[in-house]
């Protein structure tokens, strides 16, 4: 059993359904409700559908290159744009879930080395085009916990308190503890703390999974000029002592999962699932690492070896994971008249 370090009274992390590696849907585009809106929907799709014609690339690459080249088009509407980036991510997604495991070592390899490049231009027109476009258009900001003032803070501390602490259950991993099992498609802290308390015990990590059931963003006080956001992920590492009383905090990264589907899995392992062996011989092997940027390479070694995934499959994103959900964030948006 994998370690609560708050009470003691709950066991590992979920284990592993069938629908562990099968939840994954790509997001929708757009929900155009304009003639406009739904011709360049069919546009998109047209123009993909050539692309793909057409290139010699395999065809993620030609995806995820040419929905890239149409999210930094200055033309199109801004909201339109951060959805096709959603899009993006959620066609990368389904990618690593669903073709990507019957694909050869090398090619997979190869096609991650050519997906890395437009991940990291993905995530610069993310930051320093389209979310400062949307405050000044659309008077919606994502700020960091670190840029909020007192009455602000205090307001999401208490939102943590009331709403997040309640869900959240730090696993300790360590000797005598294993690394818990990790779901598909979840966003998770690696937390590396010092110093605990003495009867705790020795201990060097620990794991949060961010709660799917919280909105991805967290609305804090604002105006009607500007309304404000957090990553909810952002609304947890915040408050990360209050989770770890009596413990220095060292670093805090955030990572996330993709798990093959079951339709990918070979023989032997369709074989194991039937025979009821242990839940951690059943899930799913996983088929993308996610690490932000700031780790350091022992940490995403460490991630790799103990998600049993090779080196080639882990990426470092320079901005917040599970890009999908951008489409959300359109969402939030009024289009100005």
């Amino acid at each position: 059993m994998t370690r609560d370090l708050r009470d003691g009274s709950r066991g590992s992390d979920e284990a592993p359904t069938a629908a562990a590696g099968s939840e994954t849907r790509l997001p929708a585009y757009a929900a155009p409700v304009d003639a406009a809106g739904v011709a360049r929907a069919r546009s998109l799709a047209a123009g993909l559908k050539t692309r793909l014609q057409t290139a010699g690339e395999p065809a993620p690459v030609v995806e995820a290159a040419y929905l890239l080249d149409e999210a930094r088009d200055r033309r199109s509407p801004l909201l339109e744009r951060l959805r096709i980036l959603g899009l993006l991510a959620g066609v990368l997604d389904h990618y690593f879930v669903e073709k990507a495991p019957a694909l050869s070592d090398r090619e997979q390899g190869e096609i991650a080395a050519s997906l890395d490049p437009l991940l990291q231009r993905s995530y610069v027109e993310l930051n320093e085009s389209l979310l400062p476009a949307l405050s000044e258009l659309h008077g919606i900001e994502i700020r960091r916990p670190r840029e909020l003032d007192q009455r602000q803070r205090d307001y999401l501390r208490g939102f943590f308190r009331q709403q997040l602490y309640p869900m959240l259950t730090p696993l300790a991993v360590d000797p005598g503890h294993p690394f818990p099992f990790i779901s598909s498609h979840s966003i998770n802290l690696l937390v590396h703390l010092g110093n605990p308390d003495i009867d705790i015990g020795p201990l060097s990590y620990a794991r949060i999974k961010v709660p799917r059931l919280m909105s991805r963003f967290v609305s804090i006080p604002s105006t009607p000029e500007k309304r404000l956001y957090i990553w909810s992920e952002d609304a947890v590492t915040g408050f990360l002592g209050e989770l770890f009383p009596g413990m220095q905090i060292e670093s805090a990264y955030l990572f996330r999962v993709l798990r093959a589907s079951s339709g990918s899995r070979n023989g032997d392992e369709l074989e194991a699932q039937s025979r009821g062996l242990r839940h951690q011989q059943l899930a799913s092997p996983v088929a993308r690492l996610e690490v932000e940027a700031a780790a350091p390479d022992a940490v995403v070694d460490w991630l790799a070896t103990n998600l049993h995934v090779p080196l080639q499959l882990c990426f470092r994103s320079a901005g917040p994971l599970a890009l999908f959900q951008l489409v959300d964030l359109a969402n939030l948006a009024t289009p100005v008249e």
